[in-house]
């Protein structure tokens, strides 16, 4: 598959984003994205970003840099068309825009909203047809502009600037069904799953001799056989 991901606003000059708590749309946007592009390449697809660089721009004004953006995605003949967007104004909450509610890219849409609200435990603004947006408007594959969260609702934007990885994963696993699960590393949070799990009874100790040689065969085969339970669910 084919996807463009698309991380709204500029940098810098013509269309640059909202802004709250500290943060501005157009760095959340790229932090989201540039995960996400990280993931759907670990499955084996081909992914292409509208910007490259956090600093990037994408056209001279707010109109050019829309229709540069989903003539990227039709010139490159992508499969799927993903923008990274943050709201402001009051609310707070996840929604998933379209540019029609029969289509296919409303069924990814809302298998996206459902993992975000049931991931990260996001308001569920819906699904919504909004077929004045350009780049819904002008893009010829299925395209869906997720509005992660508002930078002006302190829950989100709390969020919106620790757990940037948590979107992505909840993006990714709403598109493809499958879960992207992130290896844990450090001991103490291994050992947390362990003694959770009912697997390990003296955390204290295991934690002690893995920080020991944080390198070893303990460490090591901890991590991995973690990270298969965590990916097969078990």
């Amino acid at each position: 598959m084919k996807v463009m991901i698309d991380p709204g606003h500029n940098y810098s000059g013509g269309d640059t984003g909202a802004s709250g708590n500290g943060l501005r749309e157009q760095d959340v946007t790229f932090g989201i994205a540039d995960k996400l592009r990280i993931l759907f390449e670990g499955n084996g697809d081909e992914v292409k970003m509208t910007r490259t660089r956090l600093d990037a721009n994408v056209g001279t004004s707010e109109q050019d840099s829309i229709q540069r953006r989903y003539t990227m995605a039709n010139e490159w003949g992508a499969d799927l068309f993903i923008s990274i967007h943050c709201n402001s104004g009051g609310g707070t909450g996840t929604e998933v825009l379209v540019y029609r509610l029969d289509s296919e890219a409303a069924q990814i849409a809302r298998r996206v909203e459902d993992a975000i609200v049931s991931e990260l435990g996001m308001a569920d603004r819906g699904v919504k047809a909004r077929p004045e947006l350009g780049v819904l408007r002008g893009t010829k594959c299925p395209a869906i502009l997720v509005e992660t969260g508002f930078l002006d609702n302190a829950h989100d934007a709390r969020l919106l600037r620790d757990d940037q990885q948590g979107f992505a994963d909840a993006i990714f696993h709403g598109v493809t069904g499958l879960k992207g699960v992130r290896e844990l590393t450090e001991p103490s949070a291994i050992v947390w799953e362990y003694t959770h799990r009912g697997i390990v009874l003296d955390g204290p100790g295991m934690i002690a001799e893995m920080e020991q040689n944080p390198d070893g065969r303990l460490y090591w085969l901890a991590r991995k056989a973690l990270q298969y339970m965590r990916e097969h669910d078990i």
